[in-house]
């Protein structure tokens, strides 16, 4: 899909179904409770008392609004995502970009045109949360741009949260600090869901520009900042141009904050200061807010950690040889919970999975995996329980790693200061393939599908069908439902009946009673030849 504006996005989201419009003018304080009503679905508040800018929020809260951005069914983001991070395409730069149509610089910059509010009871202020944050390494010139949380701290400073060492941006401020310099940074407020789903992806040596050209299949546009020699995307709503005042270091407290775990985070972290030097945005810009914590937490604008990592998951399984066929984070695990569905081929496959699934992606999810058998639906939940409950063996088929990296916002570390580590946990519920395996007493006992019977059927004696079933069964063993397919449209009572006869003189595969002439097959899973 081609590089959109938010509006464009917006009016597809409406046409799909998946948007709801609030008309009414509404104050800042009710937007939260709007928001936690419609967790299904994206939101827009068209008016705002004394606010110029409409509101947009949990704009990619669903797998479906996913599925729309990407043109593939909800179940395949996997691999679809996989499929457009392996492509890498140079950016283009234009001149001029709509982002550009109203700038505000210097003592003119005030965040409080915004529309600034309390999400949380408990939350430190109020935050700026659904932004990409643009940074550049000062020694490749690399740029980076990823998903991070601001602080409101005055009219023209915020605090922006750069804990996770395996962020980027992070890394970068580092690198400015060791020069004694700050770090200019690009905050881009309002983009299509393809835009967020590409920023979860940074490769070693690559530039982000690049990859979103991938996404996009076509060079992404990108247009220079007025005030630092960052670009941004040119189909950017709000750009807020800044600097993280490096110079300054980790000392400036932030938080508390709802987090998208569902749960506050610990204490009060210490992060960088940000200052504003000018804000550039598009005429009737669409502020956009992300969905984050509440009572559904799986079901939010942090969703999009999980497509993102399936895809992350999905390539990683593959390159490691295995038969991956889906993954699936489901949303009340928020992102700590994926489930991989496979083909296994060698008897450590299942094991390997979980290893792999629990170590190998940059966002240091998940914390506990599963692995299922390709007969399980990993997106039915119930299909999902059942396979737990019937294919995991405790005592053999569950992979414990000590001192594995986390997220410092897991409360069960009981720290949020890293470096921080914990055991991670997998399951494997697939069915052995090694050793003495009765492979049907682990197979799903489906329900029988409807006979096709022929337009017309001509009825056959008992005696007929006596006849036919019996040499039927005499060139090889034969399940009941072959049998039952075979004479479909005869009446049952007849085809039962016929089966009477000659039961004395059959055996059962499972039988070790060699007597009998013929066999009747124990399961449609048997084929040797008859006795």
């Amino acid at each position: 899909m081609p590089q959109q504006s938010l509006s464009d996005w917006v009016e597809i989201l409406d046409k799909a179904g998946l948007l709801v419009r609030y008309s009414e003018e509404t104050r800042v304080d009710q937007i939260p409770s709007l928001m936690e009503q419609n967790p299904d679905s994206a939101l827009l508040v068209e008016k705002i008392a004394d606010c110029a800018f409409p509101l947009l929020a949990n704009a990619y809260g669903v797998r479906e609004q996913y599925a729309l951005a990407l043109g593939c069914k909800v179940n395949e983001l996997g691999p679809e995502i996989a499929k457009r991070a392996a492509v890498q395409i140079p950016p283009r730069t234009v001149e001029t970009a709509s982002c550009k149509e109203v700038v505000i610089r210097g003592e003119d910059v005030d965040l409080t045109i915004f529309p600034l509010f309390l999400h949380h009871p408990l939350d430190g202020h109020a935050y700026l949360n659904d932004t990409n944050v643009i940074s550049r390494n000062p020694e490749t010139g690399l740029t980076d741009q990823g998903i991070y949380r601001f602080m409101f701290r005055t009219t023209n400073e915020l605090n922006i949260d750069m804990r996770n060492p395996s962020h980027i941006a992070r890394v970068n401020t580092i690198l400015y600090q060791k020069q004694g310099k700050d770090m200019p940074i690009a905050i881009v407020i309002g983009g299509p869901t393809l835009d967020k789903i590409a920023s979860m992806f940074s490769f070693h040596g690559i530039d982000d520009w690049d990859i979103l050209g991938g996404f996009y299949g076509e060079a992404a546009r990108v247009v220079k900042c007025e005030t630092n020699d960052l670009t941004v995307p040119a189909n950017a709503e709000i750009v807020l141009e800044g600097r993280v005042i490096s110079t300054e270091g980790w000392t400036h407290d932030e938080g508390p904050y709802g987090e998208y775990t569902g749960t506050y985070g610990g204490g009060l972290p210490h992060n960088n200061r940000v200052v504003i030097d000018a804000i550039t945005h598009r005429k009737g810009a669409i502020y956009q807010h992300a969905t984050i914590g509440g009572m559904h937490p799986g079901r939010t604008d942090m969703m999009a950690g999980q497509p993102g990592l399936e895809g992350d998951l999905y390539m990683s399984l593959r390159r490691a040889g295995l038969n991956v066929l889906d993954v699936h984070l489901p949303p009340g695990g928020c992102s700590n919970i994926a489930y991989a569905r496979l083909k296994t081929l060698g008897g450590g496959d299942a094991q390997q999975a979980l290893a792999v699934m629990l170590t190998s992606s940059r966002q240091w999810h998940p914390k506990i995996a599963y692995v299922f058998d390709e007969d399980v639906d990993i997106f039915d939940d119930e299909r999902v329980k059942w396979a737990m409950a019937w294919r995991l063996n405790p005592e053999t088929g569950i992979l414990r790693l000590p001192r594995q990296n986390v997220l410092p916002l897991d409360p069960t570390l009981g720290t949020d200061r890293p470096p921080v580590f914990i055991t991670k946990i997998g399951f494997d519920c697939t069915i052995p393939v090694v050793g003495e395996v009765d492979r049907p007493a682990w197979l799903a006992a489906t329900v029988m599908e409807p006979l096709t019977v022929p337009g017309r059927v001509e009825k056959l004696s008992e005696a007929d069908i006596a006849r036919e079933m019996e040499q039927l069964i005499s060139e090889a063993p034969r399940s009941w439902k072959e049998l039952v397919e075979h004479f479909a449209g005869q009446p049952y009572p007849a085809l039962y009946k016929a089966f009477s006869s000659l039961r004395h003189r059959l055996g059962r595969v499972a039988d070790d009673r060699p007597n009998y002439p013929y066999t009747f097959a124990e399961t449609d899973f048997v084929t040797s030849g008859a006795k």
